[in-house]
């Protein structure tokens, strides 16, 4: 939506497009310091929010695309371009296997990443298979391989992890074409 947006800015086209962006979410982004940013950005370019909106229907013949609203109802939205994402969850194959938690997530440690049921203490995740309550970003991912890293090889030498810890470190890619809203600060802490 923002790289869109930008094109339609600098090719003169931003007065004459309607962008709108749809989520089922209540807000931009899971992290709240990036959706404040990210919404502020929305509202000062003009783009039309729909909060807890699930896309739940695409009629691409007559350009409509129909959303759940969080009491049930539906509404029809009529688009000229759709750029939808689809709902994303866990692959069947963990989700049947005794390493899923309840939701179907690899059930994992939020700090080590080890699993963590002491029968699969051999089993480390991270990224979009983990149970841990961040946002699935490169930025999340970066911050989790270090952590897991340090601690499969410690797990390997000693039998036990490391201090290597993941603190829920994620970012918020991107912004527009030429600006990026991103947290510098690397927080994964290693320490033997």
């Amino acid at each position: 939506m923002w790289m869109a947006w930008d094109r339609f800015r600098r090719t003169d086209r931003s007065d004459k497009i309607s962008v709108e962006f749809f989520t089922g979410m209540p807000t931009m982004f899971a992290v709240k310091k990036y959706s404040d940013a990210l919404n502020a950005l929305r509202k000062e370019r003009k783009i039309g929010g729909g909060f807890h909106h699930n896309l739940v229907a695409v009629d691409s013949r007559n350009h409509k695309a129909t959303f759940q609203k969080s009491d049930g109802s539906t509404v029809d939205i009529r688009y000229t371009f759709l750029h939808a994402t689809p709902p994303m969850g866990p692959l069947d194959f963990i989700k049947q296997s005794p390493l899923a938690d309840a939701h179907g997530w690899v059930s994992v440690n939020s700090t080590t990443l080890q699993h963590t049921n002491p029968e699969y203490a051999n089993v480390f995740s991270l990224g979009d298979c983990s149970s841990l309550p961040t946002s699935k970003t490169t930025a999340a991912i970066t911050a989790q391989t270090p952590v897991v890293a340090e601690n499969i090889y410690y797990f390997l030498e000693h039998g036990r992890v490391a201090n290597a810890h993941y603190d829920g470190y994620t970012s918020c890619p991107v912004s527009s074409a030429r600006k990026c809203i991103f947290d510098a600060k690397f927080r994964s802490r290693i320490s033997s």
